[in-house]
């Protein structure tokens, strides 16, 4: 009698349904870099609005045909001075060396974006505790989409002073930090986060004149921190260039 009275158990959340781990396949036969679980597309409401899921696929990509490398702000202008926002790499590929997938969809770029790994409804809290962490591929359309539809922040693209061959060793090192396992990884909004294990990718690759410090005070805050990238010489241009954010359907 008493086992029919007790309240059932809740059921623990589902992980977000627009995040998904990738993992290497290995080389291509012409030598193209092959992962899984890349977002190529967030499916739309009729209104235009986009629901909490992701559409996943596989994709080739050629190393060799990076055009530029971008330092993406997305500031969260829902909060006073748009604080403290969230950073994320996009990779743009010449015309002749599209990111495609096995089904023959194509796009111009590339976006690796760390992230705290999300239950079903949450969203980012920065005093959160013990929360773990993902790294996220996209194409370049799908992050446009989630920063300006999804979640209307806009973005601000500010493209990085990287020779050639630095572009190359930044995107492989990336896509290998992106399909490593990461499911014992805990966020920390310092120490392991979107800035952080960005700036640790792009110190890899540039000389030790221009690696940013550990303790350089704006390296910690994504709407700060291009500062700190223009301190240390790494932007080509001195402003951004803006995507806006859509407006919310009423």
């Amino acid at each position: 009698m008493l086992a029919n009275t007790l309240a059932p158990k809740p059921q623990p959340k589902p992980w977000s349904a627009i995040q998904h781990a990738a993992t290497d396949l290995g080389p291509s036969s012409d030598g193209r870099i092959h992962v899984d679980g890349v977002r190529w597309d967030i499916p739309n409401n009729p209104d235009g609005s986009t629901v909490e899921d992701g559409v996943f696929r596989d994709a080739y990509i050629n190393p060799d045909g990076i055009q530029d490398v971008f330092l993406a702000i997305k500031p969260f202008t829902d909060k006073p001075g748009g604080y403290p926002g969230h950073a994320q790499l996009h990779f743009e590929f010449k015309p002749d060396s599209p990111v495609v997938d096995s089904l023959g969809n194509q796009d111009h770029g590339l976006v690796l974006s760390v992230e705290v790994h999300f239950k079903q409804g949450e969203s980012y809290d920065p005093v959160g505790q013990n929360q773990p962490t993902l790294y996220q591929l996209g194409t370049w359309t799908d992050s446009i989409e989630k920063a300006t539809v999804h979640h209307h922040y806009p973005l601000h693209l500010y493209k990085l002073n990287l020779n050639q061959d630095q572009k190359v060793s930044l995107l492989k090192e990336r896509i290998s930090a992106a399909t490593q396992d990461h499911t014992q990884d805990i966020y920390h909004p310092t120490q392991n986060s979107c800035i952080s294990t960005l700036i640790d990718g792009v110190n890899k690759v540039v000389p030790n004149s221009q690696q940013i410090p550990a303790n350089d005070p704006n390296r910690a805050i994504p709407v700060w921190c291009p500062k700190t990238f223009k301190k240390y010489r790494l932007l080509a241009q001195q402003n951004p260039d803006i995507i806006p954010a859509q407006p919310k359907s009423n």
